[in-house]
């Protein structure tokens, strides 16, 4: 799924999702002639943040927020903890330089960034009040500017571009994991930085065991379009039909499995809910975590909004049991794994050991770095997989080894409202790139940050997986899939 990590004085203004960010701006590297920023408000706003990201000092930082945020945003958010995210974003960057300015009023200014250690792209929102003060912004990861993309992009170009991007990004701090690009079964590029284990300063190799967060969304979903296929169920059937006395009326006479896979069931989470032992030992079945989400109402009536539901996933696994007879996890094995040649991955229903598992880290309540609580997996995500094993599982996706042709079309194809710049199909986030479409699914967890994407109309297939905090795979994800989108692109002309 693509959507939107907000990171620093991305923290001025939360939202809940990140778009592949394309911008219809003047293509400008930052090394060329200085952006003028407009004679605005939100441009002498943003002009002093911008020098503050440059020579990032956290006393000064903290000092010049206080000073021109509003009270609304600081209600929103206090200012110390604003600029602590704004201090971390700006040093690890080395600061951040202006590319163009996308779109400017008189209260409001977008600007694309670029770091000037990292060249991680960004682009930038300011908002002020009417008296002149920082009332909300936002600054996220971003595509490159498509004309700052090498003339040539060949094989060897991918792979010397993306051996370069992981190590800076490695270098920043801002990445730990794999990232590998692929034709068909083939990776023709591959880079990893940072350590499976840090401690033991174990390499990480396409093999590397990861946890993918909601990645593993993506299995649900073909497990249930391969029991479509069979017609052993349909989109439209009800929760109803296969669970009689689902304790919920709404989700058991309204809710259909199509509604499920979309998150327009109005359904929402249940993974806080999962029990000490649980997490200790694990679960056998899909249908234990059912007594977690039953009696909850949905948030909207079915069908009429969309709001992310791990609940509604975890359902999707426990009616694939129930039309399969098989446990899920076993059912994964059988149908998914092994047909597609996914020899080392898991469900992780009963958590996972062993050496090949990296080990997740995380600063979650803390400053620094510590090893994060593993998690377990449920048809909601948390399988395990290795890049090698997910290049295969595209490829098994696009060959029609898992589904028809049909299925993989309507996984792909948006259903519910759409975001902004991004649509939602069943387990597949799409966006446009370059006027390419890419289409897959992310996963984020304390010390989990992944992303699988198949560019449409082309063998590619672009794996990140990251052992550390999101937003560490969007970092990496941008850059690569941009290659890959632009060298679809060109070879189609």
């Amino acid at each position: 799924m693509i959507r939107p990590h907000h990171i620093a004085f991305a923290r001025l203004l939360l939202l809940p999702t990140l778009i592949l960010v394309t911008g219809a701006v003047s293509a400008q590297t930052a090394t060329d002639q200085p952006v003028a920023l407009p004679e605005t408000t939100a441009g002498h706003l943003m002009s002093d943040w911008i020098a503050q990201c440059r020579d990032p000092d956290l006393a000064r930082m903290t000092a010049w927020i206080g000073q021109h945020l509003s009270s609304g945003g600081a209600g929103r958010m206090p200012a110390e903890a604003r600029a602590a995210d704004m201090f971390a974003t700006c040093s690890a960057n080395g600061g951040l330089d202006p590319v163009a300015v996308a779109s400017s009023e008189p209260l409001s200014i977008t600007l694309r960034m670029q770091g000037r250690k990292t060249g991680a792209w960004f682009e930038g929102v300011l908002i002020a009040n009417a008296e002149g003060q920082l009332d909300r912004g936002g600054l996220r990861p971003a595509l490159p500017e498509e004309a700052s993309l090498p003339a040539h992009l060949d094989d060897a170009a991918i792979a010397r571009e993306v051996k370069q991007m992981v190590a800076r990004l490695t270098g920043a701090g801002l990445f730990s994991g794999i990232v590998a690009v692929a034709r068909g079964n083939t990776v023709i590029a591959r880079a990893s930085g940072g350590f499976a284990n840090r401690a033991k300063k174990t390499p990480l190799t396409g093999s590397s065991l990861f946890t993918l967060g909601s990645m593993g969304k993506m299995f649900t979903a073909v497990a249930i379009g391969q029991l479509a296929d069979r017609n052993k169920l349909a989109l439209d059937d009800t929760v109803g039909k296969f669970f009689p006395d689902y304790p919920n009326k709404t989700v058991r006479e309204k809710v259909t499995v199509a509604m499920l896979l979309s998150h327009t069931s109005g359904m929402g989470d249940f993974l806080d809910k999962r029990t000490p032992a649980m997490m200790k030992h694990g679960v056998r079945r899909a249908d234990e975590f059912v007594p977690l989400y039953a009696n909850d109402e949905p948030s909207f009536v079915p069908g009429n909004g969309r709001e992310y539901s791990n609940a509604g996933f975890a359902l999707a696994g426990a009616i694939v049991e129930k039309v399969s007879g098989e446990s899920y996890p076993d059912y994964l094995r059988k149908h998914i794994f092994e047909p597609a040649g996914m020899l080392h991955s898991s469900a992780n229903n009963v958590p996972l050991a062993g050496p090949a598992l990296v080990t997740p880290y995380t600063k979650e309540g803390s400053p620094d770095w510590k090893i994060a609580e593993a998690d377990i997996g449920s048809p909601a995500g948390g399988a395990v997989s290795s890049a090698d094993d997910l290049v295969r599982f595209a490829e098994a996706l696009r060959s029609g080894r898992l589904v028809s042709m049909a299925w993989l079309k309507d996984m792909a194809t948006p259903h519910g409202p759409a975001g902004d710049g991004w649509g939602y199909g069943y387990a597949m986030g799409i966006a446009d790139i370059y006027g390419e479409t890419a289409v897959g699914h992310d996963g984020g967890f304390p010390g989990v940050s992944t992303h699988l994407l198949l560019v449409q109309g082309s063998p590619y297939t672009v794996v990140v997986l990251a052992n550390q905090d999101p937003p560490a795979e969007v970092y990496a994800t941008m850059p690569a899939v941009a290659l890959v989108a632009e060298r679809v692109k060109r070879e189609g002309k």
